[in-house]
């Protein structure tokens, strides 16, 4: 199926997403750098519209909502992130917008997914942390395991609910799809780079 085009007016506009550890956000910031783009976050929509009902943080109002709540909040950030497409030259950092994007027919230059090993994932959140112990490393990455897990699940369930996607087949929204378990930043970078060039969703 032929892609549909964005309008030469507003630029690019690339989608970048992944689960936590994947290492998107990183890749969001070096595609936003490469290619003089705007970067909207979808964690920070979220954070805003938390605190603007009155919680710490998503954690917070998480364990202080309910179900209904929660979708309300999904779909209020998801229609600013529709907004936010409209501007020039943009980046989404988000999990969702690619499938949000097919669903409204959003034209985009390209829709990116990163993945990786769940230890993986793990590993790298454990690295950002200060820790000496070998025991406390241990106890930490079990944990952190457990919380990526249980985050996965849960998205899975939300995106589900709200839109009939499957979280599990990233390929049937994303133009591009990449493990990026056996490749650091740089690598997986220039990966993209190739890929977006070689699929011709960029000019060379």
């Amino acid at each position: 199926m032929e892609r549909k085009k964005r309008g030469d007016d507003l630029g690019y506009l690339f989608v970048v997403g992944g689960p936590g550890g994947s290492g998107a956000s990183s890749i969001s910031r070096m595609l936003a750098e490469h290619f003089n783009l705007s970067i909207v976050y979808s964690g920070g929509l979220f954070r805003e519209a938390v605190k603007e009902r009155g919680y710490e943080n998503f954690e917070d109002f998480y364990k202080n909502s309910n179900e209904d709540e929660l979708l309300k909040l999904d779909e209020e950030v998801d229609s600013r992130l529709i907004e936010e497409s409209k501007r020039k030259d943009v980046l989404m950092d988000s999990k969702l917008f690619a499938c949000i994007a097919q669903i409204n027919e959003i034209p985009c230059t390209a829709k990116i997914w990163l993945d990786a090993s769940l230890h993986i994932r793990a590993m790298r959140h454990l690295g950002k942390e200060n820790i000496s112990s070998l025991l406390v490393r241990f106890i930490q990455y079990y944990k952190i395991r457990k919380d990526l897990k249980k985050r996965w699940r849960l998205d899975s369930r939300r995106y589900s609910k709200l839109y009939g996607i499957d979280y599990g087949k990233p390929s049937v929204y994303n133009d591009i799809v990449i493990d990026s378990s056996n490749m650091d930043e740089n690598e997986t970078f220039n990966l993209i780079l190739r890929r977006l060039e070689d699929g011709q969703y960029i000019k060379k």
